[in-house]
């Protein structure tokens, strides 16, 4: 696995980095400012964690059991949306808009003076990492779709100026070592979620 290849191919990426920013940030603020017009899309995928949250907490070690939930959920997810981005690119943009949204959902129901306490306390600390790995996912599971997209178009112009197929092949080189990155960065930040931010959280 060649892991300076990818830090290399960083650089070309760096329009589709700007990208996911751009559309993370904006589904953030719509579920801010618009909290009430999508609340119950927004509360219907927090409903869906309810339940493993409650069976979490009766255990006998939440913290270890949080820590499981946590990376597995998020570890799956990220590396399945690098990859499902081949069709097309609408699953890494739906969980761009989705994670945003949800987000921005979530600081909205707190008061003002408790916004930034949830800020510094319930998700600062884990995701200042995990938050940046899984827009990175997301860029390449659009990247992956881009050039779906390109080898298509490319089917109506001559062969030997077709570059898509031969770049596509050259970005599943790469999801190696950046599967790798993903697991080892998003274990970090379960291993902080679990211990750091759940400390900070029940102060």
């Amino acid at each position: 696995m060649n892991f300076s290849a990818l830090l290399r191919h960083f650089k070309e990426m760096k329009h589709y980095f700007i990208v996911v920013v751009l559309v993370f940030g904006f589904s953030l603020y719509m579920g801010w400012a618009n909290s009430e017009q999508f609340s119950h899309f927004l509360e219907e995928q927090l409903k869906g964690l309810q339940p493993m949250i409650k069976t979490i907490n009766a255990k006998d070690n939440p913290q270890v059991w949080l820590f499981i939930f946590i990376f597995l959920n998020n570890a799956i997810k990220s590396v399945l949306i690098v990859f499902c981005g081949i069709l097309l690119g609408v699953l890494p943009l739906f969980m761009l808009i989705a994670n945003g949204m949800i987000l921005g959902y979530v600081l909205s129901l707190q008061t003002h003076e408790s916004t930034l306490s949830i800020v510094l306390k319930g998700i600062l600390p884990h995701g200042i990492i995990e938050i940046p790995v899984i827009l990175l996912a997301c860029a390449y599971g659009l990247k992956l779709g881009m050039l779906v997209w390109k080898m298509a178009i490319q089917l109506l112009v001559p062969a030997e100026k077709r570059s898509a197929r031969t770049e596509l092949a050259r970005i599943f080189q790469l999801t190696k070592p950046l599967t790798v990155a993903i697991v080892v960065l998003l274990l970090i930040a379960a291993i902080i979620e679990s211990t750091l931010t759940y400390w900070l959280v029940h102060l």
